[in-house]
């Protein structure tokens, strides 16, 4: 759970103001209140015998098929082919912050709360992303993966890469840099144009804003950091600002609202960066996807995904 200190209990507000901007805020609460909040939360999430992994009894599978309706009528999203796991712990943590006992009840509450369907959504979506993430995966693509996109094509020709899942844009940002590096080594001059796609609209936005906080210094090389970002002012409450991309790269990537479940696909791709994306979804739906990106890539097109995925 995320909790912010309320800001008009606050000397400085600026950095729970932050906090609060992304929209993944359980809890505004004054310090004092906040003990409980967490002690309840534990209590209601912990305090009970682990869910078992066999099938949903039918009452509970009813519950998600509503669940999956509300979802469907008012985000025009479907999740019933999401791994059952991943969705019933989502809820379950739903559930938890609203301290709501059982499943039909948060059918209920979700029924008659659209701020509640939209929680759940941004929930489902698990946004977790970071620049270079995975640092060995990323050394490959840069060593090996990089260089063959340009091989055998003629000076100015297209290279297509398309960010499925892009979240805020950390991926599809160190792919843009990768390339960019390529391209001055090369010192040739070719079309690169990266597509980055996401069902959150709030995650585009803040994608296509380019914005990042002083912590991807941890992910980001001192080198990079000075050659594709740009230092963000400070604070009003004295702390740092962050960083911006430089315009040089955000000029690469064309960031839009799509879902890679529904809506057609990019074509002529030479790479597709799909991670940590298929694995929270189910068998049928990975099976639809696959033969999907199989038709967007080139026949030399490469296909970049997580470690967690086979």
């Amino acid at each position: 759970i995320v909790m912010v200190q309320r800001p008009d209990s606050t000397e400085y507000d600026g950095m729970p103001r932050s906090a609060i901007a992304t929209g993944l805020v359980d809890y505004e609460l004054p310090p004092a209140e906040m003990p409980a909040q967490i002690i309840a939360y534990v209590t209601r999430a912990f305090g009970k015998p682990k869910r078992s992994s066999s099938p949903p009894e039918p009452t509970a599978e009813n519950a998600l098929k509503k669940v999956f309706i509300v979802l469907r009528d008012q985000t025009g999203h479907d999740f019933s082919q999401y791994k059952l796991s991943t969705v019933q712990r989502r809820i379950e943590r739903r559930m938890a912050v609203h301290k709501i006992e059982t499943i039909d009840a948060y059918v209920k509450h979700l029924q008659q709360t659209t701020v509640e369907v939209d929680a759940l959504f941004r929930d489902l979506l698990i946004g977790v992303t970071s620049f270079f993430r995975d640092p060995e995966a990323f050394a490959v693509l840069e060593s090996l993966v990089i260089p063959r996109l340009f091989e055998g094509k003629p000076v100015g020709a297209a290279i297509r890469v398309w960010s499925p899942g892009c979240s805020t844009g950390e991926e599809a940002y160190s792919i843009a840099i990768l390339l960019q590096e390529h391209l001055e080594a090369q010192k040739q001059s070719f079309n690169v144009q990266v597509f980055a796609t996401d069902i959150d609209s709030r995650a585009i936005v803040a994608a296509r804003a380019g914005i990042y906080p002083p912590s991807i210094a941890s992910d980001v090389s001192p080198e990079r950091l000075e050659r594709f970002f740009v230092p963000e002012p400070d604070n009003a409450d004295g702390s740092p600002g962050g960083y911006r991309i430089r315009k040089g790269i955000r000029d690469l990537i064309v960031f839009s609202e799509q879902d890679v479940i529904k809506d057609p696909p990019f074509s002529k791709l030479d790479l597709i960066s799909c991670r940590n994306l298929l694995i929270y979804m189910g068998g049928e739906l990975q099976k639809k996807l696959i033969p999907l990106f199989h038709y967007a890539l080139n026949p030399s097109g490469f296909l970049f995904q997580g470690t967690s995925e086979t």
